[in-house]
């Protein structure tokens, strides 16, 4: 998603139920998103926000493989040695190959996913393609309205706040700005958590080649005017009072991999993330 995305608009005449028109006048970040992942929800103003994010940094497409396979690890994680089997992936983007619900179901055929985004064209994609069991939703709602997130009817129907859940924000709260509070809105997913639930989050982080993060973060704005990258202390103060599980907040490559890690990887990848645990004291 992403949750400042500008809604998908063709002309002021209402969307009808079920059928969102498609527009090729303005990028999308979700589309942008799928151009950097070789995919085919796109058009010609969505390659060209690629493009020019390639051009300020080749390794942005690697990055955004990167990212899918930490959300695809911390999911494993949380089934398999946590057993967390309640999920919420908050900004999904388009559909891609090993979705959460078929990672957490692998493990727990059980387990039960929220996809949450705010662009209706990813909404309607996951709908067609995400929901293979009742199980698994796919829902439309805003991180910047946390409350109302967590409080949507069809999210309720399927995911107990009062028992262990996993809210995954991967890729996501660097498409808030500072303006949005995100401080305020972690502030609110957090309290509303039981204890022994957890939080996965992974960002954008400016504290290594700055110019190269800037220059993509530019290039995100042509679709997204509040993408924001931020240094590694307000990122890992999103996690709040909760505790952080080894190996730490890490640049996404070091966490927990399934095979050796390039020791340049930090110089090229430059989003962190980790994981962290409500305690009963939090």
């Amino acid at each position: 998603m992403h949750p400042a995305s500008p809604r998908l608009r063709h002309d002021d005449r209402p969307l009808p139920a079920g059928r969102p028109r498609v527009t090729s006048a303005t990028a999308s970040i979700a589309r942008v998103i799928d151009c950097l992942l070789d995919g085919k929800d796109n058009f010609k103003v969505d390659r060209e926000r690629a493009r020019e994010a390639v051009r300020a940094d080749p390794a942005i497409r690697q990055i955004a493989i990167e990212d899918r396979r930490f959300t695809r690890r911390v999911v494993r994680h949380l089934v398999s040695e946590c057993g967390i089997e309640q999920f919420v992936q908050i900004g999904v983007g388009f559909p891609a190959a090993e979705n959460v619900h078929q990672v957490a179901q692998g493990v727990a055929p059980n387990a039960r996913v929220v996809y949450v985004d705010n662009d209706p064209i990813v909404i309607a994609h996951g709908q067609a393609l995400l929901t293979e069991n009742d199980h698994i939703k796919v829902i439309g709602a805003d991180l910047r309205d946390p409350g109302g997130l967590l409080g949507h009817p069809e999210l309720m129907q399927l995911i107990d706040l009062r028992e262990p859940v996993a809210i995954l924000l991967t890729s996501v709260l660097h498409f808030i700005s500072d303006d949005d509070r995100p401080d305020e809105v972690m502030d609110t997913i957090r309290a509303a958590l039981a204890p022994g639930s957890y939080l996965a989050i992974s960002h954008a982080c400016s504290d290594i080649h700055p110019d190269k993060v800037n220059g993509v973060m530019n290039a995100y704005r042509g679709a997204n005017p509040s993408a924001t990258a931020r240094g590694r202390e307000p990122i890992t103060r999103f996690f709040g009072d909760f505790d952080v599980i080894s190996p730490g907040v890490v640049w996404i490559p070091a966490w927990n991999p399934e095979g050796p890690v390039d020791p340049t990887a930090a110089e090229r990848i430059w989003h962190i993330g980790g994981i962290a645990r409500k305690s009963a004291d939090s």
